[in-house]
């Protein structure tokens, strides 16, 4: 079954990093990630001149980095999703590749799980190297200058970058892929995407997290959402059978 899945992963790899759209999307983001870097370099500078001690200099820097690399990799790897992969299956029922793929000896579940793991694979990946270079951007042009040392997030938002936030990612590229599997008009689909992107951005804002040194919201209330998607995605999976998808090729 993983050989099965994962040619149809290393199919879509391949068109993916052959189309336009995904170095499009690689200039967004980096535009993306320059502009927070920036934003919390200025915060980090009015920090410093406050005057206070250096550990609490460094304890508040900490914080404000953690809810940085957080909101970074969050919206870098959904940024990825939505623009390297979103409409891939929306174009195989256009050229019909789609019904000649429900011929193959491959199930349902293995064709959804291929298709997912092109999307969130890449996504996962490229969110990590951006966000971990912008931490060490943040520490080389206006940690290290003023206090001498290198600053990560705390334990926290770490787990939460390297685990639920590509949980989050997955289950999201699994409904993208469920709802183009079943939906016929696009609109719907984008609209979707949208409502998608809007609750996970509100469910993880840093006003509902509450950031603190300490805090393990991030990593509770992260874990919810991954849930809730989770559960979307089992919901759908009921709806996804080969009629639904070639009556949504021909709508």
């Amino acid at each position: 079954m993983t050989k099965k899945v994962m040619v149809i992963a290393k199919e879509d790899l391949r068109e993916t990093l052959g189309a336009k759209a995904f170095y499009g999307s690689v200039g967004i983001v980096i535009f993306v990630m320059v502009a927070i870097v920036a934003g919390l370099g200025g915060n980090i500078s009015a920090l410093i001149e406050q005057g206070t001690s250096p550990a609490e200099v460094a304890l508040a820097i900490q914080t404000l980095m953690g809810t940085t690399a957080f909101t970074l990799s969050l919206i870098i790897m959904l940024l990825f999703c939505m623009y390297t992969n979103a409409y891939t299956l929306i174009m195989e029922k256009v050229k019909r590749s789609i019904e000649s793929l429900l011929c193959t000896p491959l199930s349902l579940r293995q064709i959804w799980l291929g298709k997912t793991l092109a999307i969130s694979l890449p996504s996962i990946v490229l969110g990590l190297l951006f966000t971990f270079g912008g931490i060490a951007g943040i520490n080389q042009f206006f940690v290290v200058p003023e206090l001498g040392h290198f600053i990560m997030p705390g334990a926290a938002p770490l787990l939460a970058i390297l685990v639920v936030v590509p949980s989050i990612v997955f289950f999201f590229a699994s409904l993208i892929i469920a709802l183009q599997l079943i939906i016929a008009n696009i609109r719907w689909i984008s609209a979707a995407l949208i409502g998608l992107v809007v609750a996970v951005m509100f469910g993880l804002s840093p006003p509902i997290l509450k950031f603190g040194s300490a805090s393990w919201s991030i990593v509770f209330i992260s874990l919810g959402v991954a849930a809730a998607l989770a559960l979307v995605t089992i919901f759908l999976s009921r709806l996804v059978t080969k009629e639904r998808i070639v009556l949504s090729s021909k709508g």
